[in-house]
């Protein structure tokens, strides 16, 4: 669905967006830690360049190692910094709305701004192209057979949506679509892994489907049992 942004929805979404580029800088230099580290026989996870971890590096490794860590280090603790302050900065724009238990304010606010004005989808169908959620379909005949998502519309808020929807599965066990997808979705079944993944992709489907029902006052939160956040 095609929408040119408005400035300020424009303006709105880069500072989202910056985040999410400070972020893959991080990571990207995190790797090169871990990759140097491994040439070393090192293998370690996460964040290296903090705690006990950064004790064993510094002990362990040649100084040319230490040395070149350091400044990665340097670089590293910058951007966390600067990605809280981005983080506080957004979560603060959408402080005083509602948000559902689980969902968050710092994924409320990615979700809003990548959606922008949700009032120019006609209906559920084009919001699940938009987030490229919805299934390929081969119809041939009578037959009619539905393949993986197409993975068409904004990647930013696929990504979100199927993060948010494996929250949802954990924090708001009354979902009325957890009905259908919450059994394949429990720890303790023992459901194929294609399978778990075909689920949470509907589930988040169906998710953005009735967050954008809620958004436009077609539906309430607690017709669908979903629990708002306290602070909401």
């Amino acid at each position: 669905m095609v929408h040119i942004p408005s400035r300020q929805e424009e303006e709105e979404r880069a500072v989202a967006r910056f985040r999410e580029q400070l972020c893959k800088e991080m990571h990207r230099i995190g790797a090169m830690g871990r990759s140097l580290l491994l040439q070393r026989e090192m293998a370690v996870r996460g964040r290296w360049w903090g705690g006990t971890t950064w004790q064993l590096i510094t002990q362990a490794m040649p100084a040319w190692v230490v040395h070149q860590l350091e400044i990665w280090k340097e670089l590293l603790e910058g951007l966390e910094k600067r990605i809280g302050q981005e983080e506080r900065q957004l979560r603060g724009s959408v402080a005083t709305e509602p948000v559902l238990f689980g969902e968050g304010q710092l994924t409320h606010v990615l979700l809003k701004r990548e959606l922008m004005d949700g009032r120019r989808f006609k209906n559920a169908r084009q919001l699940g192209n938009y987030f490229g959620l919805c299934p390929r379909e081969n119809t041939s005949g009578e037959k009619r057979r539905l393949g993986p998502i197409t993975k068409h519309g904004n990647p930013r808020l696929r990504r979100v949506m199927v993060e948010l929807a494996w929250r949802i599965v954990r924090f708001q066990p009354q979902y009325v679509a957890l009905r259908r997808w919450g059994p394949v979705l429990q720890e303790d079944k023992r459901s194929s892994p294609a399978a778990r993944k075909k689920a949470i992709v509907a589930l988040a489907r169906r998710l953005a489907v009735d967050l954008w029902r809620i958004a436009l006052g077609r539906k309430k939160a607690e017709e669908l049992g979903l629990r708002l956040s306290p602070q909401a």
